[in-house]
């Protein structure tokens, strides 16, 4: 019977943790260079990583999988999902904030 455990894992269906973090760092980076260009590139950066979030939120959340996330990953794999998901979505807004500084600084310059 331990022969067929390896049928069962959740985890090799589910991202890694070094993709979670690449993912949502490059979008977040990413997001911000473009949204010091013009803020409503927020809107189009927004909307990947929201939909890559809500893949791994669902799965996390799943009352099937979710605890066996947890029982191969540990609950490191929930709490960095969750911290990497939330940088990814906080950085671009500070492109935003220095994109209207930039405004801000050419409008007081005329």
């Amino acid at each position: 019977m331990k022969q067929l455990l390896f049928l069962f894992e959740v985890m090799d269906k589910e991202p890694s943790l070094s993709f979670i973090w690449g993912f949502f760092l490059v979008m977040g980076i990413g997001g911000f260079f473009l949204t010091r260009k013009h803020p409503a590139f927020l809107l189009l950066i927004l909307l990947f990583v929201y939909a890559f979030a809500s893949l791994i939120i669902s799965e996390i959340n799943d009352p099937y999988v979710g605890p066996a996330i947890i029982q191969e990953a540990g609950q490191g794999y929930i709490v960095q999902s969750y911290i990497a998901i939330t940088i990814g979505t906080v950085i671009p807004f500070f492109g935003v904030g220095a994109w209207l500084l930039k405004r801000k600084r050419k409008i007081a310059n005329t």
